[in-house]
């Protein structure tokens, strides 16, 4: 193994944490200093991976000279954090997702880490799971036919959840290019009051989220060139029942359904051959469950083969590390991102205009920023 990548992590909050842990645990890199504005963050996390704590990011890249910079701070930081670092003459930024609060700061993203040679990549470490990478195969193999529709649903604003929605559909469907994207959104800030009341969350800053405002309420349907066609629904457009990040994919011959993150089995299959599964609901999550009478379900899990060891955040890291050392391609790389950002925005921009969007989009400001400036949300 080559000398470890030196990387320097900025943004300390719950996935600086988290990040800063993983990579300190991983042989291919050193994690050399962690840095955020809030000193208390950047103390914590740095003494509990052991390394020293910054408040400047100038400063830390300065003096740490990283070869790798992990961006996990706040949606509107990602951008700047990220030119910046690449200006610096680092060979590589891991940024978490979305990868930018507008499509103007996206593009720049990629645009400046192509002209720097800086390797970036943007954590949808859905990609890597076992999950999607069987869904994936199995609609190359043709297991549910020709694939006519992927649906997906999550709680949350469509920029900061909707990015992995999107993102997982996109790599479901190949990164095929995207012909047009119609989308709706609402915004009820009493609603969403209510909500952080009932969740224990301060009310100080309602409608906001990670700098920049979010909706109530989403859904977007776009249009792949190859034939398929998307459906995302988020926050309260979900219906009840529905777990997080839960996607489904409607071919000519069979079905596929990932019941969310946390439950397992979390993937099924409906074919001819039926199974030993029905639609129910478990603990007020509506998926397959176990066939209550002696009849034959339309639904079997599908065994998952492990693909990797440990987490799938420290995969991406792993990959990282060979796209940067052997210019390995990367499945979360940029680029590819920037594809799944412009349907978000499409969506936003879309409901804004009351009409279908055709990428590339002309409109680089936030859409949703634009719609409340102009009192129409």
């Amino acid at each position: 193994m080559p000398d470890k990548l030196r990387c320097l992590l900025v943004g300390c909050g719950g996935m600086g944490a988290n990040q800063a842990r993983i990579v300190s645990g991983l042989e291919e890199y050193e994690l050399a200093a962690v840095c955020d504005v809030d000193e208390r963050n950047a103390e914590k996390v740095g003494g509990s991976v052991g390394v020293k704590p910054y408040l400047d990011f100038t400063k830390a890249l300065d003096e740490v000279k990283p070869d790798v910079v992990s961006v996990c701070t706040g949606n509107t930081t990602h951008a700047p954090l990220t030119i910046q670092a690449a200006h610096a003459g680092v060979r590589g930024v891991y940024c978490e997702k979305p990868m930018a609060s507008n499509i103007k700061d996206a593009r720049e993203m990629v645009a400046t880490c192509l002209k720097t040679n800086t390797k970036l990549v943007v954590n949808h470490q859905r990609r890597l799971g076992a999950d999607l990478v069987k869904m994936k195969g199995l609609i190359a193999d043709g297991a549910i036919g020709e694939v006519k529709l992927i649906r997906g649903r999550c709680a949350g604003d469509i920029l900061s959840d909707g990015t992995h929605l999107v993102d997982s559909i996109m790599w479901l469907a190949d990164d095929s290019e995207v012909l047009w994207i119609l989308g709706q959104v609402h915004r009820d800030l009493e609603g969403l009051r209510l909500l952080a009341e009932k969740h224990g969350q301060p009310i100080d800053n309602v409608g906001f989220r990670y700098g920049h405002p979010v909706e109530s309420g989403g859904m977007g349907v776009f249009q792949y060139k190859h034939g398929a066609r998307a459906e995302i629904f988020c926050g309260d457009m979900i219906e009840e029942g529905r777990a997080y990040q839960d996607y489904e994919v409607y071919g000519t011959r069979g079905r596929l359904w990932r019941t969310g993150d946390r439950i397992s089995p979390n993937l099924f299959l409906q074919d001819a051959h039926g199974g030993d599964w029905e639609s129910g609901y478990v603990d007020w999550t509506y998926k397959p469950i176990i066939c209550r009478t002696a009849t034959r379900g339309e639904w079997r899990a599908v065994e998952l083969e492990p693909t990797f060891e440990g987490s799938a955040i420290g995969e991406g890291y792993r990959r990282f590390a060979r796209t940067i050392l052997n210019d390995e391609p990367h499945p979360m790389a940029g680029d590819v991102a920037l594809g799944g950002l412009e349907v978000v925005m499409g969506v936003y921009e879309s409901a804004r205009l009351h009409k279908r969007v055709v990428p590339p989009l002309s409109q680089e400001r936030f859409p949703l920023d634009v719609m409340i400036e102009e009192g129409r949300i």
